[in-house]
């Protein structure tokens, strides 16, 4: 009997799994931890391609015996990362975290030669972050022999089924990808010290890419054939899977948190650009997507409560009635991406204060969208985010527009098994698969 799809979501901090059966019920979730660590000489974040893969197989060990009940299967996660392969498909460096910044220099480089033009064509400034960015820079540090570059979804679906594929929306994050056009800039690769043949074949998600082997259904107890599809980045994935209608922004709260708003025809560029937004593809090609980053908030987090000594839901219940402090510094840090510069005070009022000034960043990301995508209905928070009280009352407060909470769990995880009943057969698109409840928050 196969009648679950699976969805699979690798994060930057965990890698979930998640059973869904046809009417859109949760039947079976399972998490671990992804096993970054420093890199040599502690730069940057990484994980060998073996201990993804191992922490993958643990993941779906979880799930136990419904894993052999699983008609398709879809993957999503994190953008820009992911590992160089050689001919014979062993890798030749670790994966590089989405985040890492040792591709700074590569950017730069590629951003004085290519100039403005090179933003409008690929929907966003190119960053040290990008796919392009992180394999020049591994190659500038000796790896040879670079056949392939696989990202993480696309490991996965590697891990399954031996097939090479990526998707739209992942591709468009790579930094040599034109949003419009979709196609590869040929020159922007070669720039960086590489060739586009190292990019595998760009299919949109729900379509089958491959079928589990009979050697990964030994290892991950999941029916030989059953099809498999990578459901794109992970953000993208999550508006899928948290219910949210075409006309809602999405807020995706994680690791980073983003602001989503869709669009069926490709947005103004220009307009977007000034305005520091990312245009991106849908995933599937079901139109684009404009992005913008409101901070790396589920890092600021945890580095708080770290400082503070106390755990997030203690603090979460600390701040109900605190008082707000005068945070000189926090707001800048937190637009730098650094550790946050919180006040002197009590925990509860120190994390009161923490979320308001994160709530006022989601605010302003909103209002940043919806100057380009148009006006929108309301604001759907998706991500462990969506389980804070304290923070969404204060992105309510502060918000242009009506704030609504998912109320399913692991709502990326859920948009890759949409994904995998699409590939399955079950549901024409995801449009048409059953959506979880939203309550307003």
């Amino acid at each position: 009997m196969t009648d679950l799809v699976l969805g699979i979501d690798v994060g930057s901090s965990r890698i979930k799994a998640l059973l869904v059966d046809a009417d859109g019920l949760d039947v079976g979730t399972a998490a671990v931890p992804t096993p970054f660590t420093s890199g040599a000489g502690g730069s940057g974040s990484e994980v060998t391609v073996a201990a993804l893969d191992q922490a993958l197989s643990e993941a779906l060990e979880r799930l136990g015996g419904l894993r052999e009940r699983v008609a398709g299967v879809g993957i999503a996660g994190m953008a820009e990362s992911g590992a160089p392969l050689d001919r014979s498909g062993d890798a030749l460096a670790p994966i590089l975290a989405w985040h890492d910044r040792r591709g700074g220099d590569v950017a730069q480089r590629l951003s004085e030669r290519f100039g403005a033009d090179l933003n409008e064509r690929i929907g966003q400034q190119l960053r040290g972050v990008s796919s392009v960015a992180k394999l020049g820079w591994l190659t500038e540090h000796g790896v040879v022999g670079v056949e392939r570059w696989l990202g993480v979804p696309e490991l996965g679906l590697h891990a399954l089924t031996g097939a090479e594929a990526t998707e739209l929306s992942l591709a468009a994050r790579t930094g040599c990808w034109d949003v419009g056009r979709a196609e590869w800039i040929g020159d922007v690769a070669e720039a960086a010290g590489f060739g586009l043949g190292v990019f595998p074949e760009v299919l949109p998600a729900g379509r089958a890419m491959g079928r589990v082997t009979p050697g990964a259904a030994t290892r991950f107890r999941i029916p030989t054939g059953a099809p498999v599809t990578i459901a794109g980045h992970d953000h993208l994935a999550g508006l899928v899977g948290s219910g949210a209608d075409p006309l809602d922004l999405g807020n995706s709260v994680g690791t980073a948190e983003t602001v989503i708003g869709r669009s069926p025809s490709l947005p103004d560029m220009t307009a977007a650009l000034e305005r520091k937004l990312a245009v991106t593809v849908f995933p599937g090609g079901d139109g684009w997507a404009v992005l913008a980053s409101a901070a790396r908030s589920g890092l600021a987090l945890s580095s708080a409560a770290a400082a503070l000594g106390r755990s997030e839901p203690q603090l979460d219940q600390l701040s109900v009635g605190a008082s707000l402090l005068d945070a000189p510094g926090l707001r800048d840090s937190l637009d730098r991406r650094d550790p946050p510069l919180l006040p002197e005070g009590e925990p509860g009022d120190v994390w009161h204060t923490l979320l308001d000034q994160l709530a006022a960043l989601t605010a302003d990301a909103a209002v940043r969208v919806v100057r380009v995508v148009g006006a929108r209905r309301r604001l759907v928070v998706f991500g462990g985010g969506a389980a804070s009280r304290p923070w969404l009352a204060a992105k309510a407060r502060l918000a242009p527009l009506p704030v609504w909470r998912v109320t399913a769990p692991e709502a990326v995880a859920r948009g890759a098994a949409i994904y995998g009943g699409v590939a399955a057969g079950w549901w024409a698109s995801p449009a048409a698969a059953p959506r979880p409840p939203l309550e307003p928050a």
